[in-house]
């Protein structure tokens, strides 16, 4: 039986070039020219892969995604986007779409992605449920996060702006989509920009769309966010970063509910809510007149405050599990074990990068570790000294602690040998062995008389 792929392309050439270069590799080509006539065939079909625009009129192709992947997770999926920037296909990648494609694109670029997919062994079903864990992908069961989905389901069920603040990878993002889902919009999607990724003119145009003619480039009329999202939600990533310019623009949209396009004189008018999110502190910015208190009082109704990772350590043992399940799921292999001292000395890292950074790690740890468990012995922080303590000591007990770690850390990444590990933290190899004889490591290390591992 051939291969079945699902085609959902608005673009009537685009989508039926792809239809016959596929054919022609002989596959069995089902097209849809929109994201409601996509998601109703996906349910009718059920596709051995789905190649999706970004872009698509009523559901986008990051909505797309993330509906098949609750529905069949095991179910590849291409994402193709005109504006193929690296944080995109990071995010795509992150929500899990096998692949993502830049336009333009070439025939031999298209026929080696969708024959690497097939080639590929499809992964074992690991006897764990795939169903997506959490409340709409929120993971934990601290009181920070219980607060959180409170108020998510509270504040989604009304209609008014939100503002969600937190630090760099708290999961702003997936905050907003879970208030949309929680919201009377759902039927309808979620459009997301960052405001931080493009230029002033660029953003503009994909805020508001362009004329034909507008601009050098602007072959045809574009559709900007606010109009994909009519009858939706629009999130406004990193809000804070965009110029007092296009505050002022941004601010009589939010006002007047319409705009016009770039090159335009028709006044579109538009029913979306708007989700903003922000790393920055906007008060401060507001202080120093980077940022217009107009429009922070206007964006600032609902206000979302997301707590840091650090602020919830006990929800790090159920991330951890979260992510090593669908990493294991993705990398096609079997779920390794992971102890009760694995899991606590990730616990009691700081994870300053937050969840993105603990993710990020959790892949890599998966991609280089072959065997069926985890041991602490294979985690190596790199930012050793922004590790959180639990010492409610005097200081040179924080410091012992820290000194200790700093020396752990380096042997794990010298892989026990002292020679290499004394040079990392620049000691005289006598000095490492008076420490790691104060430290009590040597036993962990392989033992006090055993120098096999040293080079000379």
């Amino acid at each position: 039986m051939k291969p079945r792929i699902l085609v959902i392309e608005d673009d009537k050439t685009m989508r039926e070039g792809i239809a016959t270069v596929l054919k022609l590799q002989g596959y069995a080509i089902h097209t849809a020219e929109d994201g409601h006539e996509g998601a109703q065939m996906f349910r009718e079909l059920k596709p051995d892969l789905v190649i999706s625009d970004m872009k698509l009129p009523g559901k986008g192709g990051m909505n797309l995604l993330q509906e098949f992947q609750e529905q069949s997770p095991e179910t590849p999926f291409i994402l193709i986007s005109a504006f193929g920037t690296i944080d995109l296909a990071v995010n795509a990648l992150k929500l899990g779409a096998r692949d993502f494609i830049a336009k333009p694109f070439s025939i031999d670029e298209l026929k080696s992605k969708v024959a690497h997919i097939f080639e590929a062994q499809p992964p074992a079903k690991p006897a764990v449920e795939l169903a997506l864990d959490g409340f709409h992908g929120l993971v934990g069961t601290s009181e920070h996060m219980q607060k959180l989905i409170a108020q998510i389901k509270q504040i989604g069920a009304v209609d008014s702006p939100v503002l969600i603040t937190g630090e760099s990878g708290t999961g702003k993002e997936l905050i907003a989509r879970a208030l949309h889902l929680e919201s009377p919009r759902s039927s309808n999607q979620i459009v997301a920009i960052n405001c931080s990724a493009l230029t002033d003119t660029l953003l503009e145009s994909e805020l508001f769309g362009h004329e034909k003619g507008a601009f050098t480039g602007a072959v045809r009329q574009h559709n900007g966010i606010f109009e994909q999202a009519h009858g939706g939600t629009i999130l406004l990533d990193e809000i804070g970063d965009i110029s007092p310019q296009l505050q002022v623009k941004l601010l009589r949209v939010l006002q007047n509910q319409s705009f016009q396009r770039v090159g335009g004189t028709e006044q579109i008018e538009v029913d979306v809510r708007v989700i903003a999110a922000t790393n920055r502190d906007l008060q401060a910015a507001m202080e120093k007149k980077q940022f217009r208190e107009d429009l922070f009082f206007r964006l600032n109704v609902l206000p979302l405050n997301i707590p840091s990772l650090r602020e919830r350590p006990e929800d790090i043992p159920d991330l951890v599990s979260h992510f090593v399940k669908m990493k294991c799921i993705r990398l096609k292999r079997d779920i390794p074990e992971i102890g009760n001292r694995t899991m606590s000395k990730l616990s009691e890292y700081a994870w300053p990068g937050n969840i993105r950074e603990l993710e990020n790690f959790l892949e890599r740890l998966l991609i280089f570790s072959e065997g069926s468990a985890i041991t602490p012995d294979q985690i190596y922080f790199e930012n050793a000294s922004r590790k959180s303590t639990r010492a409610n000591g005097r200081l040179n007990e924080v410091l012992e602690q820290t000194e200790r770690e700093l020396i752990r850390d380096a042997l794990n990444w010298a892989n026990g040998v002292k020679q290499k590990a004394a040079r990392k933290l620049g000691l005289k190899t006598s000095t490492l062995y008076y420490k790691m004889e104060k430290y009590d490591l040597f036993e962990e290390f392989g033992g006090k008389n055993n120098h096999a591992g040293d080079d000379s």
